[in-house]
């Protein structure tokens, strides 16, 4: 498959003194508000402690414009992966997996007002106990239509020579995740393999659009290891497939593009004309892993011919474990939001964008330097402002942080968000107001926090 270039020569002159007075502005204000944040997480604390809910959940509600936080899994269960979406209504939902000693693993599901108060209990998704599987690159998907219909997207461990295969799902809850029909498997292939770093998205005509990365066509290596620090196995290839039955059955499973990188999540997005976008890490020859996308204008049955955003010229024999995000503003136009360490620039998040449906691509911008651990949020709320969460730390402590952006990229607002020993942030937006959930950790144990901030 061929694949052209957006903005490969790129002068990156414009961009370098605005860039790094806004590096310096955000970071001095960054730095400033840590010791604000540890104050406010600790005062958290003692409030939640004061606050359970059932079953050893936060019932506390957040103080408005405050950034406080309330845990969302049980106290006593090694939470991880989290996944949210905001409903029609102004709630949160918000999935994660508890892990057991003995591999075992289940996909719950929360659902929060918009005051970030639970709303009962969380539920298990996966019909048949422990039988879930997800890791830190490949967490559940959660979407919700127009009238809030929730569609959670989840793996679940199957019986394989290699003991390394599973199968997609997607699971539908019509009264607000309160229950949920039988799981429907989304891929269409008869033989074990693996299927994970999916997407969900949900289309304004009601179309459910589900892609992963899927290993039925791949032969893996004989022996894995590492390289660089990167883990290492055979590309994948990308799989589509949509429903226009509420999601109880799904489209042949359709191949998009081959040679991607296996360990780096999927995106999708779609605008106000029901274009679907869907991107990936491609690997070039050389092992050049760069971001791709392609689009849909007849409902996921064809696609455009791939387009690889910028030439980062990031080089690696192994896997970065971080993929693109999407959001299309109340322009139509498509923005993109990644992390290279590539030889073609400073090593940071970049941000390019489209107006002709994915066609081409403006030159990148970076806007944050430094190490970024995991796949960057880029979320928009029918707005011309955009929200971009992400982790920093590299191999050091981490924590998250927020930025609020505008049509262009230009970091606008640097709202100081910095929770130490947090990691792997996924976020909603509705009605001006951000959640962001979260994993805590203290020692080895992990848990799902979710942080609300209101409007001023």
């Amino acid at each position: 498959m061929c694949y052209r270039f957006a903005g490969v020569t790129i002068s990156m002159q414009t961009f370098k003194d605005r860039g790094e007075l806004k590096l310096r502005d955000l970071k001095t204000k960054r730095a400033a508000c840590v010791l604000c944040f540890a104050l406010m997480l600790l005062a958290c604390g003692c409030a939640r402690r004061a606050g359970q809910g059932p079953s050893g959940t936060s019932a506390a509600s957040p103080a408005a414009n405050s950034g406080q936080a309330v845990r969302v899994s049980s106290d006593d269960a090694d939470a991880a992966e989290p996944a949210s979406a905001a409903g029609p209504d102004g709630s949160v939902y918000v999935a994660w997996v508890e892990h057991r000693s003995n591999g075992a693993a289940d996909v719950m599901l929360a659902h929060l007002d918009s005051a970030g108060r639970m709303g009962g209990t969380p539920v298990r998704l996966n019909s048949e106990a422990g039988k879930a599987t997800a890791w830190r690159g490949d967490p559940p998907t959660v979407a919700l239509s127009q009238n809030g219909v929730v569609y959670v997207g989840w793996t679940a461990r199957i019986e394989s020579a290699s003991g390394h295969a599973d199968d997609l799902y997607l699971s539908v809850s019509h009264d607000g995740g309160q229950s949920f029909a039988s799981p429907v498997k989304v891929n269409d292939d008869q033989e074990p393999a693996v299927h994970g770093m999916h997407s969900l998205a949900v289309a304004h005509d009601g179309r459910v659009y589900m892609a992963w990365l899927d290993e039925r066509n791949v032969t893996q290596p004989q022996h894995s290891g590492k390289a660089e620090g990167h883990h290492m196995e055979s590309n994948r290839e990308l799989f589509m497939a949509y429903s226009t039955d509420d999601g109880r059955s799904f489209s042949t499973n359709q191949r998009v593009a081959t040679d991607v990188c296996p360990c780096c999540k999927t995106a999708l997005a779609i605008g106000s004309d029901n274009r679907l976008y869907v991107s990936w890490r491609q690997v070039l020859p050389g092992d050049f892993r760069h971001i791709a996308v392609a689009s849909s204008s007849d409902g996921g049955k064809a696609f455009s011919q791939p387009v690889i955003v910028s030439d980062d010229r990031w080089q690696i024999a192994g896997c970065p474990v971080s993929g693109p995000s999407l959001a299309v503003g109340a322009d139509g136009v498509l923005r993109v939001l990644w992390y290279s360490e590539g030889h073609a620039g400073e090593t940071g998040l970049y941000w390019s964008e489209s107006s002709d449906g994915a066609r081409t691509f403006a030159p990148r911008k970076l806007f944050s330097g430094g190490q970024v651990s995991g796949t960057p949020v880029l979320l928009n709320d029918k707005g011309n402002t955009f929200a971009a969460v992400w982790g920093e730390g590299g191999n050091g402590p981490s924590h998250l942080v927020t930025a609020r952006l505008d049509v262009e990229g230009h970091v606008i607002e640097d709202n100081g968000t910095a929770m130490n020993n947090s990691e792997l942030p996924t976020a909603a937006e509705t009605g001006g107001q951000l959640f962001i959930a979260y994993i805590s950790k203290s020692g080895d144990h992990r848990s799902i926090w979710l942080s609300h901030k209101s409007p001023a």
